[in-house]
């Protein structure tokens, strides 16, 4: 996989921007709407409709949806645990799992539900395809998949990883590929929305400053070796935005089924 260039700087802070992102700007920009209408009354249908959500991250998707759908049963996995939340909802439970690995067999074809959010960072050219797979057998024959990712957009101040500029124009057909049908599409964007300009420049500063702090401990690049520089880095974005610089942010929602 990747390098995960977001998982350094103080104990708890990509803890927090994970949190902090999915309340304060995911949420807003689609509506509060965790789920497509589609999917979300199937699973109202259901007596106990067991959910996946892969690189959870926080925990902080599975948790929320719990709230919205109290009867379901889910699961979260990473690869990282460390920023696992505690004092979870009785129906959440998170654990190890690495989508470029397959699941444990218990977990095989048991879920009605699979989620993923922001791999765009973390994944090569050549993972997106075999990852959907991977996913797709985690859900029972005609079970749904719902991955959100952002962009597509250029950024000046962020070179997170070259994938951020291969997706998500091409998720659609990686997951038809990957043999999934039924496939909907629809994107979100901040530039309409006059009211979340504050949180998505907070948003980027944060990222701005999580990514230049993985950039020091990848120490790869000669600009951005030391703690010190990534400060500085983010300041001077911080001061281009006070100065009027314009910021955009894009979602995209992609869902289908496993075929029956």
């Amino acid at each position: 996989m990747g390098i995960y260039y977001l998982n350094n700087g103080e104990e708890g802070w990509e803890a927090g921007r994970l949190n902090w992102s999915h309340h304060e700007m995911v949420m807003p920009l689609v509506g509060n709407t965790l789920l497509p209408g589609e999917i979300k009354e199937q699973l109202e249908s259901e007596p106990s409709p067991a959910i996946a959500d892969v690189c959870t991250g926080t925990g902080v998707w599975a948790v929320s949806v719990a709230q919205e759908l109290p009867n379901a049963q889910i699961r979260g996995f990473d690869i990282d645990k460390s920023k696992f939340m505690t004092n979870l909802p009785s129906q959440v439970e998170l654990q190890y799992g690495d989508i470029l690995s397959p699941f444990p067999s218990e977990f095989l074809g048991k879920f009605d539900l699979v989620h993923a959010r922001f791999l765009v960072a973390i994944l090569r050219k050549e993972d997106w395809v075999p990852i959907a797979r991977n996913l797709m057998t985690l859900l029972r024959p005609g079970g749904w998949i719902l991955w959100e990712e952002s962009g597509p957009f250029a950024f000046r101040v962020l070179p997170i990883s070259p994938g951020w500029m291969r997706m998500p124009e091409t998720l659609p057909k990686h997951l038809e590929d990957a043999g999934f049908v039924d496939l909907k599409t629809k994107d979100y964007h901040t530039s309409p929305h006059e009211k979340l300009d504050v949180a998505t420049k907070e948003s980027m500063l944060r990222l701005a400053y999580q990514s230049f702090l993985g950039m020091v401990a990848s120490g790869t690049m000669e600009e951005m070796k030391t703690e010190a520089q990534a400060k500085l880095a983010v300041d001077e974005i911080r001061k281009e935005f006070e100065q009027g610089a314009l910021c955009f942010w894009t979602l995209n929602r992609v869902w289908g089924k496993r075929p029956n």
